[in-house]
């Protein structure tokens, strides 16, 4: 019977479809809703009375709240008790309607075994392939809000939606609501509308401060066509993240891996290097940045160089990469005799989760993996002169005492010593 009203439901969509014969054009901010969209089939899950089908046109003159989600969006499932709640507190006056593009048996597995178990009173469209086209998005959660008179209202970030945004929308009042407006990451930052075809961009920069909604947080790179990156674009993240991403590439550059351990932190507020989470979960947006770099493609080599300059020109902080003499823990063999070497098979590195294990790799590979989130935070250098692949298993690393016993199995230590590395060094200006 499940399946007979599923196959119900996508023909009634097809058949809509057909019979209004019409492409979805994406809305825009005061835009009436049209008759084909108040009208269109929506498969649904969860719902009050138990429907397999809706339409928007049964909550006319209610204020709709359209909550674009996905089964892999953390922020959405943790926003679904808030909005369940808000729609108990206006009960008639508003509708809100989960929309999801993940497919029946995707989502039906969610709410029966997953982490929406507990979210059974979620009502959301399913299989969604038109609601996104008339509200097009970049990312989840995304909201759209649909006033009493049939209006697109706005498109917001979800921690827009709040008892005083909502009242106000009903009391027919202005809110403070905040746009979020949609930028394709795959044009340069903030230029998208205004470039024209043939206008070739022969060097581009931007570094901003603030979130800005209508990006993720994550990163673009640009590359010639041999591979080489010649732009780079880092969105709605913390100054430590940008100067993260920037000097990887120069220490790879050198035959070294970065990591946190091999940086040295030298400002007053370093706190302010990071993204702040405020008391209620969410991250604090005014320490938001977003940083994009192109160069012509002759000069790609030269990218990360020109960015750590461009970031120390304009940000509040310099970073140098210098030479240091500092604490660290060097990896050395105990004996001559060879119980690391690899019996070879497929290359594996599941470090440092539990248990963590490395076939067929460098040693190098393993000690990149435990240089960042692990109790280690000492620079681990190498200097068993072991160039061969490796097989070394261990329950896991969660202390350097532990670590240095499992790896002693092997006739591996660490020892602590002092050594001069290139360090990272940020500096207040």
């Amino acid at each position: 019977m499940y399946a007979a009203v599923q196959q119900q439901s996508h023909a009634q969509v097809a058949s809509a479809k057909a019979a209004n014969t019409f492409k979805p054009t994406p809305l825009a901010i005061g835009d009436k809703i049209p008759d084909e969209l108040w009208n269109l089939p929506l498969q649904v899950v969860n719902h009050p009375q138990g429907k397999k089908t809706i339409t928007l046109s049964e909550y006319k003159d209610k204020l709709i709240i359209l909550d674009f989600w996905a089964t892999y969006c953390s922020p959405c499932i943790k926003n679904f008790p808030k909005l369940h709640a808000l729609q108990n507190e206006f009960g008639d006056k508003i509708k809100v309607l989960a929309v999801t593009q993940e497919d029946t048996d995707k989502i039906t597995r969610f709410f029966k075994t997953g982490a929406g178990k507990g979210h059974t009173y979620v009502n959301s469209v399913i299989n969604d392939s038109f609601l996104s086209e008339y509200f097009p998005f970049i990312g989840v959660p995304h909201i759209v809000w649909i006033n009493p008179a049939g209006k697109l209202l706005n498109t917001t970030r979800a921690d827009e939606v709040t008892h005083a945004n909502i009242k106000a929308v009903v009391d027919n009042e202005n809110t403070q609501m905040v746009t979020k407006k949609l930028i394709d990451p795959n044009t340069p930052l903030f230029l998208s509308k205004y470039l024209i075809d043939g206008l070739q961009i022969q060097a581009f920069s931007i570094f901003t401060k603030g979130e800005y909604s209508g990006l993720p947080g994550g990163n673009v790179f640009r590359r010639t066509k041999d591979g080489k990156v010649y732009g780079r674009q880092i969105t709605n993240t913390s100054m430590m993240n940008i100067y993260h991403a920037t000097v990887d590439e120069l220490f790879n550059r050198n035959g070294e891996q970065f990591s946190t351990s091999r940086m040295i932190v030298e400002v007053k507020k370093p706190a302010f290097l990071s993204l702040i989470k405020k008391d209620n979960g969410e991250y604090e947006k005014s320490n938001q940045y977003n940083y994009e770099m192109i160069v012509p493609e002759d000069k790609a080599d030269s990218l990360f160089y020109y960015m750590l300059q461009d970031l120390n020109r304009y940000s509040d902080y310099n970073g140098t990469i210098e030479k240091r003499m500092v604490d660290c823990l060097v990896l050395v063999r105990t004996s001559k005799k060879d119980k690391i070497k690899s019996k070879g098979g497929k290359s594996k590195n599941t470090f440092p989760a539990s248990p963590s294990i490395i076939i067929n790799q460098k040693l190098s590979n393993m000690i990149n993996m435990i240089s960042d989130d692990t109790p280690i935070t000492l620079p681990i250098v190498d200097e068993t002169g072991y160039t061969s692949n490796v097989d070394i298993e261990v329950s896991a690393v969660t202390d350097l005492a532990s670590f240095k016993k499992e790896l002693n199995r092997y006739d591996l230590d660490l020892i602590p010593a002092k050594r001069s590395l290139n360090m990272f060094v940020i500096k207040d200006k």
